[in-house]
């Protein structure tokens, strides 16, 4: 068995801690899984998800399970090809539903409203041209700012740049760290993430590559 990285990341308002996220990375030979459980507080949200991933860190399917008001509001899964992304769930307000999706190429980034999910996109991005913006095509299952709404496949372009290395301090440890600011919508302000380039124990929730986000969610 390979390494496993797990964590803890709090969801902060202004008033403080309103929610947080489990998650767990195991790398393998060619790619990686990634889970999260995510706790919404002030909207009475859990949100269950796990990712595969391959060597690219490209997203080969995905599954999300959305429970809001002690009821399950949807659960999805996702499965992507070369060509295309399908899609088949139920959800609340459209019962049993079934996508396919054509893809112009492999998907890059498939946001199922995970922060550590959400950070994978600065790895398409890369490190080049500090600064500059660029468009990162995928799909997401929700283009509501808390990912309860929708629920189904939608193609999303995220607007990503590299804005430079840095060292940040968390209670899990000091890590060497890239930073990026992230534009989920034209009409929306730029956000914060960054990505750890560290090696550390298995245990913690860091890893080469592993992403970390940076902006407060709440």
């Amino acid at each position: 068995m390979s390494d496993f990285y797990a964590g803890l990341i709090h969801y902060s308002g202004p008033e403080g801690v309103n929610g947080r996220e489990w998650f767990e990375m195991v790398p393998h030979p060619g790619g990686r899984t990634l889970r999260a459980f995510c706790e919404m507080d002030s909207i009475g949200l859990s949100r269950d998800v796990t990712m595969a991933l391959d060597g690219q860190s490209r997203p080969v399917d995905g599954f999300v399970r959305i429970i809001q008001g002690g009821a399950v509001r949807g659960s999805t899964l996702f499965l992507a090809g070369e060509t295309a992304i399908d899609c088949e769930g139920v959800t609340r307000e459209l019962g049993r539903v079934s996508q396919r999706k054509v893809l112009p190429e492999p998907l890059q980034y498939l946001g199922l409203h995970p922060l550590v999910g959400d950070a994978l996109v600065t790895i398409s991005r890369g490190t080049d041209r500090p600064g500059e913006f660029r468009t990162i095509h995928g799909i997401t299952n929700s283009a509501s700012p808390n990912g309860e709404l929708g629920l189904l496949a939608i193609p999303t372009d995220i607007d990503v740049a590299y804005l430079g290395a840095e060292t940040i301090e968390v209670p899990a440890g000091r890590f060497d760290a890239q930073r990026f600011a992230l534009r989920w919508r034209p009409e929306w302000p730029a956000t914060r993430a960054g990505r750890w380039r560290s090696s550390c124990k298995p245990g913690r929730a860091a890893g080469s590559s592993f992403p970390r986000w940076t902006s407060a969610r709440g």
